[in-house]
């Protein structure tokens, strides 16, 4: 089968996914900026000698990022001056995250409460709510609370405060184990590196033929799968050959809203056997194979 006569599979195929308008949406929104994040039903009166609980919103599903939390309270005392320390526990489903034990942010003493923690892929990734959990165990009751300054909160030494979600928009690089493919064979490997998230994936490749002859250019058929369903298709040569159509497949990715997804590329051959095929450089020793990556970008980028 010659490439032209391939194309009609087309060059980049996509298959249209039911969640492609979440994904319209997060491209739409999405943003290396900060996010501004809120909290159920604040401001809160937490009772002395009492928890509670309330969801944190404004956190996306599945981004790693950096929630930076800074909380305020004022205590329910005629004395001014007057500030006493709450436990205040960052939860994500059952977990525990951060603990503190601090003042208002706009306390005299220390420590106030503002509290940086880092969530990496696994964690966005898993299943639960984002909330805080708030633990008052001193002999007065507070109101008041909440991770930003409201416009009903009048006092001038409470700063003008948010609570704020910041995407890690970083470029990820993607990886196969590199594998051979028999003349007539098809083989599929594992794509590692693409979370679910919004974003752009670009997967490029490499191989070579099992004859000692030079120059000899093998073209391949390459299928991107999700979750075993395909998503795109390329056909065309190693990224190191002399003819021009070499396989470069570009799509997008929409999250999961429950779970997350395994990656494939699915090879076939029709040729001559060809060894060595990988969506990046790697070991490859052939000087004539330059130095590449397939990546996923996120859509925060």
């Amino acid at each position: 089968m010659s490439g032209k006569s391939f194309l009609t599979h087309s060059r980049h195929v996509h298959i249209a996914f039911a969640v492609s308008a979440i994904l319209c949406i997060f491209f739409a929104t999405g943003s290396a900026q900060k996010i501004s994040l809120t909290l159920q039903d604040a401001p809160l009166t937490i009772l002395k000698s009492s928890s509670t609980t309330r969801k944190i919103n404004g956190i996306p599903t599945g981004t790693p990022g950096l929630i930076e939390l800074r909380i305020k309270w004022h205590v329910m005392t005629f004395i001014p001056n007057t500030f006493n320390i709450l436990k205040v526990e960052l939860m994500h489903g059952t977990r525990v995250l951060a603990t503190n034990e601090c003042y208002s942010i706009h306390a005299v003493p220390n420590p106030r409460c503002i509290v940086f923690t880092r969530v990496d892929q696994n964690e966005a990734s898993a299943a639960g709510d984002w909330k805080l959990r708030i633990t008052n165990n001193t002999g007065h009751d507070v109101n008041g609370f909440n991770i930003r300054k409201e416009s009903t909160d009048l006092n001038p030494l409470v700063p003008s405060i948010v609570t704020t979600f910041e995407p890690d928009c970083s470029v990820r690089n993607l990886s196969v184990s590199e594998f051979e493919v028999a003349t007539n064979g098809t083989v599929r490997g594992v794509i590692l590196g693409i979370p679910n998230r919004a974003g752009a994936v670009q997967i490029r490749a490499k191989w070579h033929t099992d004859v000692l002859t030079p120059n000899i250019f093998n073209p391949l058929s390459v299928s991107i799968l999700r979750d075993g369903t395909l998503v795109t298709a390329d056909y065309g040569h190693s990224i190191h050959s002399d003819n021009r159509d070499k396989i470069d497949i570009r799509f997008t990715v929409a999250p999961l809203l429950n779970g997350s997804s395994s990656w494939a590329v699915e090879v076939n051959n029709r040729y001559l056997k060809i060894k060595q095929f990988g969506i990046e450089k790697g070991s490859d020793s052939n000087p004539f194979v330059p130095q590449f990556r397939s990546t996923f970008t996120p859509a925060c980028s």
